[in-house]
């Protein structure tokens, strides 16, 4: 309930705001002239929270699975953006032209515009289901800008809308307006998202190199996975949560210096090295296959929140029920392995979708988790086999394995499709959602 209230809260604020600003510029002004300015002020507020979204600030994301933070991230940008579009249209109307001024919002919303385009394009796979969109990502398929790391890479240049779109509001308060208590309210705001935006950036990545970790461990799993030991060169590895991820930086100029999200293999109870698998997925997975034993990474984290249903359940008679989708199984080793190492007799039950043996990796890990697991079943699933893990194959898994619904806590991972599909058919068995954890790859 707690962490329900300050969800709400942390929402409150996010789209209240606006407001602090808006009570200022708004005074005195009549319908005609506030309505576009308001429109303007939320635009900007939730235009400059995309730089506190990105900053991943841990004090937020906590109380948020960080899949669905950066959706958020997403979906609110683009609304920012369009409320941004109408302001501009509106206030060209209402108030004319303001040469030097307007010259920077309209760069901010032309940028805005561009980078957003290419981010739903080539960062999400949103739209993918509608046809023309499929033409497009199609046919620019081999085009440098349409690969993952590059689109990010251009991503970044939203800094420079934001500072353009803040000249233009301070800009328009001090010159046009003449108020000064609205420009220094215009200005705190854009310090306060600047401020996030240079941690993330600069100093972060600055800290991170005083524990920087060394790769002294690389097996490879498949011809398509490959596991990583990491090891703290200062002996200190930061306290984590079964089932969390990491985003991971390869120190080596063979390497983007963009950083990227990878789970954990290990667990909690291990304090002296962390573990990741990464699949090759194309782009920088597929180059970090070759890494080699000795490579120095920094290591930012720990996120996400599937290790909520883990907390306590020791003390209950619930079972644990795991559903993994290809690489989504990562994140349920380190669960089962931190289940094996508090000795929790728990009923547990993993249910791992594959499309056909050859992707079926980790052998020796789950057979030792059936050894040291006398409650643990392990259940593969090959879909070249039997078809799509709809409903109706779950429930004839659940009867064999005899999972409980009505005592169950379900843990989902993999790609959207998969688990949409898995928490469909749990919710037809009137399972309650708060019941089904799940974090997705990808936006």
């Amino acid at each position: 309930m707690k962490r329900k209230a300050i969800q709400i809260m942390i929402l409150a604020i996010y789209f209240f705001s606006p407001l602090p600003i808006a009570f200022i510029s708004l005074k005195g002004l009549n319908f005609g002239a506030a309505a576009p300015s308001f429109i303007g002020i939320i635009s900007y507020t939730w235009l400059l929270s995309e730089l506190v979204t990105a900053a991943r600030p841990k004090f937020i994301e906590k109380y948020f699975s960080l899949d669905k933070f950066h959706r958020f991230h997403g979906i609110m940008a683009i609304v920012a953006l369009a409320l941004g579009l109408l302001h501009k249209e509106w206030a060209s109307i209402a108030w004319g032209e303001f040469e030097f001024s307007t010259a920077f919002g309209d760069f901010a919303i032309m940028l805005f515009l561009l980078l957003t385009v290419l981010s739903v394009l080539f960062m999400t796979n949103w739209l993918g289901r509608i046809k023309i969109i499929k033409i497009v990502k199609d046919t620019f398929r081999n085009f440098p800008l349409s690969k993952y790391g590059a689109t990010k890479v251009l991503h970044n240049f939203n800094i420079v809308a934001i500072v353009a779109l803040s000249v233009h509001v301070i800009t328009i308060a001090y010159l046009v307006r003449g108020d000064m208590a609205l420009t220094m309210m215009y200005a705190l705001y854009f310090i306060v998202s600047l401020g996030f935006y240079v941690y993330h950036k600069l100093i972060r990545p600055a800290l991170l190199k005083k524990n920087i970790y060394t790769i002294t461990d690389v097996v490879n799993e498949t011809d398509q996975i490959v596991s990583l030991t990491l090891t703290a060169e200062n002996g200190r590895i930061f306290d984590y949560k079964a089932g969390q991820f990491i985003y991971l930086r390869v120190l080596d100029e063979n390497y983007s210096f963009e950083e990227h999200p990878f789970s954990l293999t290990s667990a909690p109870e291990n304090p002296h090295a962390l573990s990741v698998s990464i699949k090759d997925s194309g782009d920088y997975t597929h180059i970090i296959q070759r890494i080699t034993a000795g490579t120095k990474v920094t290591v930012e984290g720990p996120y996400g929140g599937l290790w909520q249903p883990l907390e306590g359940i020791a003390e209950t008679d619930k079972s644990l029920v795991l559903f993994a989708g290809g690489v989504g199984v990562t994140p349920m080793l380190g669960i089962l392995e931190s289940l094996r190492q508090q000795n929790v007799k728990n009923k547990a039950v993993l249910i791992w979708s594959l499309r056909n043996e050859n992707e079926f990796a980790y052998a020796a890990e789950l057979a030792s988790f059936r050894k040291d697991m006398p409650n643990f079943t392990f259940v593969p699933f090959y879909s070249t086999q039997n078809g799509f893990l709809d409903a109706e194959k779950t429930e004839a898994i659940f009867k064999s394995a005899e999972v409980p619904y009505a005592s169950s806590e379900f843990v989902l991972c993999g790609p959207k499709g998969f688990m949409h599909t898995i928490e469909s058919a749990l919710v037809s068995k009137n399972v309650p959602k708060q019941k089904i954890h799940f974090e997705s790859f990808g936006l």
